[in-house]
């Protein structure tokens, strides 16, 4: 009969009829190996180019193939992009390069998030990082909020959003086991509100995140491996400062009477994970110099790499019977459905937003300076926020930001201050949109509106947060 954990282990596995997560598995296959083939091969290989197009009909092909099942924003998205896609080719065919560029940025954002997808079910599943988490309501009273936020960083690289609710259920699930005597009488809120900073911030670095691979992809005079450690360095100073500035928010709520005892379990698993993590890191950053291939691409390499191995480290989690590898993809695939579509989409429409742009001059006043490049890099840490507020998807803004700017005059001359500020931006705007899933997962966590964490609970956090990044760009910009 199987375990608990297996049971817990299919329970991730999204509901997906098997002929068509056949097919999603043999295009998700085939659009990631085209993918890392090709930018392995290009060099010497005649015909890797064709690769790369072999990838872009795969990823369009399963974005049509799950059309029906993915959420309506992604449908509308998806849409808009075909639409885009044939304005382009009728009224400016001039453009088609362009949009071709886009297309194959698209693509990588599409195996990049199906090969994330395939490390969703291990993590989910594992019972080390659960144990990890509970350690950290061990630290004392003074330090548990820096411990959560900052520890919510380095969870939240593997788990993402999910440690936001995995974290607010360990605290609530903490309060009612507890005997009275020994009760813990931290507040849910203050816990949820430091995981989810702590997440937030996250994306500002994390070398396999979304917001760091539109950076990493758009701005050709970015190296990555410097900017990782600006970027790290910048969500620290960012974190620590808002631990220092709302410590007195923290201590109304939260008055610790008894925390949870350590445990040499709780510290070797959190070793294990932060131990994880680096090596994750260290293995893409190393893929990405010696073979001299993308974040992207050796993020594509890494993590199916880590999902295949995570349960021969955690036996727990292994299934009774072996599994196809197309079965697994078309698993990932149909995980990262919406995300995949929105953001290969998005990168479709940015290139048409940016011809509409350049129709208006806009694009011309930035080549020519006619603008202030500081002005145009700190306008990018304003505007995502913007929308992301709005409830406009930030992901087109910051991608059309990125394809605009990246390899014109501003991104050749400042790339670390703009890579800083998109990346500032796109932590940012996830702070202050409703719609966004960290805010949805926030409030369902509290009992809230999401409107109320992003306009209300989580307000001071998101203009401190630009307060302090204007600082940070500023000084990058100067310096650079």
């Amino acid at each position: 009969m199987p375990s608990e954990k297996h049971n817990i282990l299919a329970q991730t596995r999204p509901k997906y009829a098997g002929s068509l997560q056949d097919v999603s598995g043999v295009l998700a296959a085939l659009m990631i190996g085209a993918l890392v083939v090709g930018q392995l091969t290009d060099s010497f290989v005649p015909f890797a180019p064709y690769l790369t197009w072999i990838a872009a009909l795969a990823a369009v092909s399963l974005a049509l193939v799950r059309i029906g099942s993915i959420q309506p924003i992604a449908q509308i998205f998806a849409v808009g992009a075909c639409l885009v896609a044939a304005a382009i080719v009728v009224l400016h065919p001039e453009a088609i390069p362009d949009m071709k560029r886009a297309l194959f940025q698209g693509t990588a954002f599409s195996a990049f998030l199906t090969s994330l997808g395939l490390i969703r079910a291990p993590v989910r599943a594992s019972h080390v990082i659960r144990v990890a988490a509970t350690r950290l309501f061990a630290y004392p009273p003074k330090l548990q909020n820096a411990a959560m936020t900052f520890g919510a960083q380095a969870l939240s690289v593997l788990f993402n959003i999910g440690t936001i609710g995995m974290m607010s259920d360990i605290a609530s699930d903490h309060a009612s086991r507890t005997p009275h005597v020994h009760r813990t009488t931290t507040n849910l809120t203050t816990v949820t509100l430091a995981a989810l900073r702590g997440t937030i911030m996250m994306t500002v670095w994390n070398p396999i995140g979304v917001g760091f691979a539109i950076v990493t992809s758009a701005i050709p005079a970015l190296d990555p491996v410097k900017f990782l450690g600006l970027s790290f360095l910048a969500a620290a100073l960012v974190s620590f400062g808002g631990v220092i500035v709302f410590r007195s928010e923290a201590q109304e709520k939260s008055q610790i009477d008894h925390p949870v005892e350590p445990s040499g379990s709780g510290d070797r698993a959190l070793l294990a994970i932060l131990v994880a993590v680096a090596t994750m890191i260290t293995l893409t950053l190393v893929l990405h110099r010696l073979l001299d291939v993308s974040f992207l691409v050796a993020a594509c390499l890494v993590l199916p790499l880590l999902a295949a191995l995570w349960p021969y480290f955690e036996p727990s989690i292994r299934t009774d019977a072996p599994r196809k590898p197309v079965e697994i993809l078309g698993e990932a695939s149909a995980s990262m459905a919406n995300e995949a579509t929105i953001f290969l989409a998005a990168a479709v429409i940015g290139s048409g937003v940016t011809i509409v742009l350049s129709d208006f001059g806009l694009v011309e006043q930035i080549e020519n300076g006619a603008l202030p490049m500081l002005a145009i890099i700190l306008a990018c840490l304003i505007f995502v926020p913007v929308a992301g507020a709005l409830m406009i998807p930030h992901s087109i803004v910051m991608i059309m930001a990125a394809q605009l700017l990246g390899s014109g005059p501003v991104g050749q001359a400042h790339p670390y201050a703009l890579a800083l500020s998109l990346c500032l931006a796109w932590a940012m705007a996830i702070s202050a949109s409703p719609i966004s899933a960290m805010s949805i997962i926030t409030a369902r966590s509290l009992g809230i509106s999401p409107t109320r964490v992003t306009f209300t609970l989580n307000r001071g956090f998101t203009l401190y947060g630009l307060l302090v990044a204007t600082v940070l760009i500023t000084l990058t910009y100067i310096l650079e």
